[in-house]
């Protein structure tokens, strides 16, 4: 039923989501020395049906990955490796984490696909890289606070500056054995109880980043080289740290907070890295107020990703679920909105030559840069996930001017095959009918599915007389056969069973809506089919195109019967959800049965995008881009829908991207 992209508008959507936001596989791109590839933006996503554009569907794919680093990395690429197994289980991720050091040397020497690491890419490593010619994009995955740490036992320090740790942990302090002797070099105030320390060696990322963050100023400003004691136990194992920490009353160490946070035998100090003692916690470190925070990274192989469709799945996957369920999962702090998008856009525009959508000199777009206006019009069930998405891409791209409105699915595919809107919101698929119109006017369209919403049949809070109808009691009273009804008991003599005598009063969409439209599918079609009736509802109702409108009706009466979208119903006052039986028992509407498909009354929502305008318009393409992207992860539960399936996600963006 779409109308397939052109190969005009496949070559131009290819050009433009590798500047944006959508490739599955691309070139190799340009990162040396150190640059930081996230000034290039990443990742993918899309939907179409019936479309010539056949979408690459990751449980066809084969092969092999292998990641080496950070062991602090390491936890969320192994979730992710998990996570896309699922989806793709011909294709086996290897996951190690022997330190980012380590990780880097593997990784320039060719050994590896992806290096987790815990810092940046050093200079000497990128030339390392580069010498052996291997290109690769470095991605932002999430934020790790460095946990410092001590036994639980110990309650003579609860925190400690930069100061203090420069004393006890720095360039000066291989004589000290006590924690009050770092008080001759930096420290102030410590107590007078042994020492013990426990943390990374010089391989981690980890070390790394505290001897940057820490260390590094306090050594410069006294003329020391900026290092750690030689005089302390090193490991690779962050385990292994916090045994040793645990083993002494008045031990010292640091890991990462994600593995510190639960740590029995141990507690974690409070920081001041200058602005007073701060906790480590998601939020602090989220907000970079924890003073030993840190970015964490993956760098892929950038030929090896365009030659191994498998590893540009799995980083596509990365880069979208990875970002918004493997990172939070297993205890880092998840990116905001707005470096989410910077990560997946760097992804997206790995290789990417100079095109369109960047300046002659090859800089890479900035979602900030992007300007123009969007129109959005049609269903009023789906316009409140296109309202959000809206919102959050202003945050990321505030040139851009998005503009939401929600006469109904079948007004907004109206517009839309007259060429008035960009994209058209839908709570059901296009009719036939809609299509040829759109055909006719030369408009071709791609259909992306965003989520599932379940119709609620409501009643007043006041009706105790009913708690489940079959779909024969809401033939009987509201379909074609209906008008007489004006009893829920009347039904009875149609195909209702068991309903009580009482006044019947019904308020729902009117037909311009697509719940109209989908209830008439689901719940009226094949009971009108086979009593040889037309498949629509009874003309003697109150029917409107603001759901608030019939919520209120259906509140003004105690024997009320109505229908909106389940996101309206669920917390609408003054009325309550009836359970349905579509054949197989009475099923309550939730999150969890829409979501099983349980509940016999969900049904797709949609947008549909005009992809010429796509093509032209910048602004547009990132904005759905962002969509498939940041709308499928974020912005659909927020609004009280229900999300699309991880392996739905995939194939989302597998469509758009194709």
């Amino acid at each position: 039923m779409n109308t397939p992209r052109s190969s005009a508008w496949r070559i131009v959507s290819l050009v433009l989501m590798l500047a944006l936001i959508a490739v599955a596989c691309g070139d190799s791109g340009d990162v040396t020395d150190g640059e930081s590839a996230s000034s290039q933006p990443t990742a993918d996503q899309g939907t179409t049906e019936e479309t010539t554009i056949a979408p690459v569907d990751p449980s066809d794919l084969e092969g092999e990955i292998f990641i080496s680093g950070s062991s602090t990395v390491e936890p969320i690429s192994v979730r992710v490796a998990e996570l896309f197994e699922e989806v793709a289980p011909g294709v086996f991720v290897d996951v190690e984490g022997p330190g980012t050091g380590d990780g880097f040397k593997k990784f320039c020497s060719g050994e590896t696909d992806i290096s987790d690491a815990s810092r940046q890419i050093k200079d000497a490593e990128a030339e390392e890289c580069a010498a052996a010619g291997i290109e690769f994009t470095e991605i932002l995955v999430g934020i790790d606070g460095i946990g410092v740490m001590t036994s639980e036992n110990n309650t003579a320090v609860e925190c400690v500056t930069f100061g203090d740790l420069y004393g006890l942990v720095g360039p000066e302090s291989d004589g000290v054995t006590s924690w009050a002797d770092a008080n001759d070099i930096t420290g102030v105030g410590l107590p007078d109880a042994p020492l013990t320390i426990f943390g990374p060696g010089e391989e981690s990322g980890t070390y790394d980043s505290f001897i940057e963050i820490v260390i590094e100023d306090i050594a410069e400003e006294r003329g020391q080289e900026a290092s750690t004691r030689s005089t302390y136990s090193p490991s690779a194992d962050d385990n292994v740290i916090l045994s040793g920490i645990q083993s002494s009353d008045t031990s010292l160490g640091w890991v990462g907070f994600a593995f510190a946070a639960n740590a029995e035998g141990s507690k974690l100090l409070q920081v001041d890295g200058g602005d007073g003692c701060v906790e480590a916690t998601p939020a602090t470190i989220a907000s970079n107020e924890y003073p030993v925070s840190r970015n964490l990274y993956i760098y892929v192989n950038n030929a090896k990703a365009a030659a191994n469709p498998a590893l540009a799945g799995f980083v596509d996957f990365y880069t979208t679920t990875g970002l918004i369920d493997a990172v939070s999962q297993v205890g880092y702090v998840q990116l905001a909105t707005a470096a989410m998008a910077e990560t997946q856009a760097a992804w997206a525009a790995r290789g990417a030559d100079v095109t369109a959508n960047e300046s002659a000199s090859g800089s890479d777009i900035d979602l900030s840069d992007l300007e123009g206006e969007i129109f959005i019009s049609g269903s009023s069930t789906v316009e409140p996930i296109s309202v959000r998405v809206a919102e959050l891409f202003e945050e990321v791209a505030p040139g851009v001017f998005v503009d939401v409105e929600g006469p109904g699915t079948g007004d907004g595919f109206k517009k839309f095959c007259s060429g008035e809107t960009d994209i058209s919101d839908a709570s059901r698929q296009i009719k036939d009918a809609e299509a040829e119109e759109c055909a006719a006017a030369g408009i071709e369209f791609t259909e992306i599915l965003v989520g599932i919403d379940g119709i609620g049949v409501m009643t007043s809070e006041n009706n105790t007389a009913v708690e489940c109808v079959t779909f024969g009691d809401l033939y009987g009273l509201v379909g074609p056969e209906s008008d007489g009804v004006t009893s829920w008991a009347d039904a009875n003599d149609i195909t209702g069973v068991g309903l009580p005598d009482a006044p019947l009063t019904i308020f729902g969409p009117g037909e311009e809506s697509g719940t109209y439209d989908s209830f008439i599918e689901i719940v009226i079609e094949d009971i009108a089919e086979e009593r040889g009736q037309e498949a629509s509802t009874r003309s003697t109702y109150s029917p409107s195109a603001d759901d608030n409108v019939i919520l209120s009706g259906i509140q003004s009466s105690d024997t009320s019967l109505g229908w909106v979208g389940f996101a309206f119903a669920a917390n609408a006052e003054g009325s309550k959800l009836l359970q349905v039986d579509g054949g197989d028992g009475c099923v309550e509407a939730t999150p969890a049965t829409i979501a099983s498909n349980e509940y016999p009354v969900s049904r797709n929502l949609y947008i549909y995008v005009n992809n010429a305008k796509a093509a032209a318009n910048p602004a547009l393409a990132g904005f759905v881009d962002f969509y498939v992207t940041t709308g499928l992860n974020e912005a659909v539960a927020s609004v009280g829908y229900v999300e699309l399936a991880d392996t739905a996600k995939a194939e989302v963006a597998s469509a758009w991207q194709g």
